[in-house]
């Protein structure tokens, strides 16, 4: 009987890891989410600067010879821009990527759970005739 007790015990501490490290893993995959949303609407919102910066140049490029100053500085900005751009790109790429790792690690440890779950089920049925 103890070693059946002792066997249900540890199932259950294995099984209340599990639920803390699903419980983590949601978190940070949400965080992740939240991350991954910001990096998007940076995104896009450079993909609208780096289009303005684009008009602004074309007209700037039709204008008066005194206009060849601006026209240097928005191609200078529009430079910048497409680096930012590349930037929050690679981010949101990353933000992705850590997501979806971190769903396949939520998956595994609700596999965990779900077994160590099982075996708590197997652990009381011995124990009590179940």
């Amino acid at each position: 009987a103890g070693a059946a007790e002792e066997k249900a015990a540890a199932a259950a501490a294995t099984l209340e890891a599990a639920q803390r490290e699903v419980r983590v893993l949601q978190e940070r995959r949400d965080e992740l989410g939240e991350q991954l949303a910001v990096a998007r609407e940076d995104a896009a919102r450079q993909r609208d600067d780096k289009a303005r910066v684009g008009s602004e140049l074309a007209q700037s490029r039709r204008a008066a010879h005194a206009a060849q100053e601006e026209v240097g500085r928005l191609a200078s900005d529009k430079t910048a821009l497409e680096r930012a751009l590349g930037a929050a790109q690679e981010d949101a790429s990353r933000a992705a990527e850590d997501e979806a790792s971190l769903a396949a690690r939520v998956v595994a440890a609700e596999a965990v759970r779900d077994a160590a779950t099982a075996r708590l089920v197997e652990a009381v049925r011995r124990r009590w005739g179940g």
